[in-house]
């Protein structure tokens, strides 16, 4: 598995969530940060990535598929498996990004 494609599809999943034009800030380039995510190191980073692992499981989602662009049918089984428990993990990937670019 690429964690780093797999951090690059979680962003766009999540950023998918939120209603067009919530935010001020730029796009983020979920390509950038999936390979920064990936390359990091941090705790918090590597946790939410497992649990999004397992909750793609749960969902009983072929694992050969969630390190490529999700279908609508594969967001709606995560969403359904996962819940807010599911965004909370994908939130920790977003704020992650800052962390990692601080990082020395």
């Amino acid at each position: 598995m690429n964690h780093a494609l797999i951090a690059k599809e979680a962003l766009r999943f999540r950023l998918g969530t939120l209603p067009l034009g919530a935010s001020k800030t730029p796009a983020l380039d979920t390509e950038e940060a999936g390979q920064l995510l990936a390359a990091c190191g941090d705790p918090e980073v590597d946790r939410a990535l497992r649990v999004l692992g397992e909750t793609w499981q749960a969902a009983g989602l072929p694992s050969a598929g969630i390190d490529r662009p999700w279908t609508a049918g594969e967001a709606a089984r995560l969403r359904s498996a996962g819940g807010a428990k599911l965004l909370d993990t994908l939130d920790e990937l977003v704020t992650g990004i800052t962390r990692c670019r601080i990082r020395p």
